[in-house]
């Protein structure tokens, strides 16, 4: 009779989620992982079969906990350009946060997946989904109102999903580097977007 698992998977992964943000995938070790979820190497090994297990467990926590709640109200049903203009004061909330405490976390796909992409195909295509998302997020949120259709607003809301992912992209990155240069990052994306209203 196989033994009943006695720890809290979710506490497990949020803990590796962290520290994997923190470090990064190759800096954090097993022994590094036991300490933070306070697990056994076997526990770890039979939950989530290998250090990359725990990882892609880490990445999907990482999607639905920190990355959905910021990208679903641009995906809802009658998204608008208000609601693009809301991710950017969220996102800015959030550094701001950040800067009073001193710590400025980044992106946890954006920083594993450029340490990882060069070798590692899975690890790509899980960037590729996050930004093809939260491109396809901004191009619903930026579709011009009815009437408005024609290939000139078609060609300007696709280069404005465009620009914005790539804003979303240095602000993030910047953020690992210097915090108070990402929120103003942040904070002139969010006077330009809201200057297109």
């Amino acid at each position: 009779m196989a033994r009943t698992r006695t720890f809290n998977t979710d506490e497990a992964v949020r803990a590796a989620r962290d520290l994997f943000w923190e470090r990064g995938y190759e800096a954090t070790s097993l022994a590094d992982l036991e300490e933070a979820t306070g697990l056994g190497r076997s526990s770890l090994y039979q939950a989530f079969g290998s250090k990359r297990g725990l990882y892609d467990a880490a990445v999907e926590h990482y999607l639905r906990h920190v990355i959905a709640p910021l990208i679903t109200p641009l995906e809802a049903p009658g998204a608008t350009h208000q609601d693009v203009v809301g991710y950017f004061r969220t996102l800015a909330g959030l550094l701001s946060r950040q800067l009073n405490l001193g710590v400025g976390r980044g992106c946890l796909i954006l920083q594993t997946t450029s340490e990882l992409a060069v070798r590692d195909a899975a690890a790509r295509e899980v960037g590729r989904t996050y930004r093809a998302r939260l491109l396809a997020a901004f191009l619903h949120a930026l579709t011009p109102p009815r009437g408005a259709g024609t290939d000139a607003a078609r060609a300007t809301r696709e280069r404005r999903g465009q620009l914005l992912v790539g804003a979303v992209t240095a602000i993030l990155v910047t953020t690992r580097i210097d915090l108070k240069a990402a929120l103003a990052l942040c904070q002139a994306t969010l006077a330009e977007v809201d200057a297109w209203a």
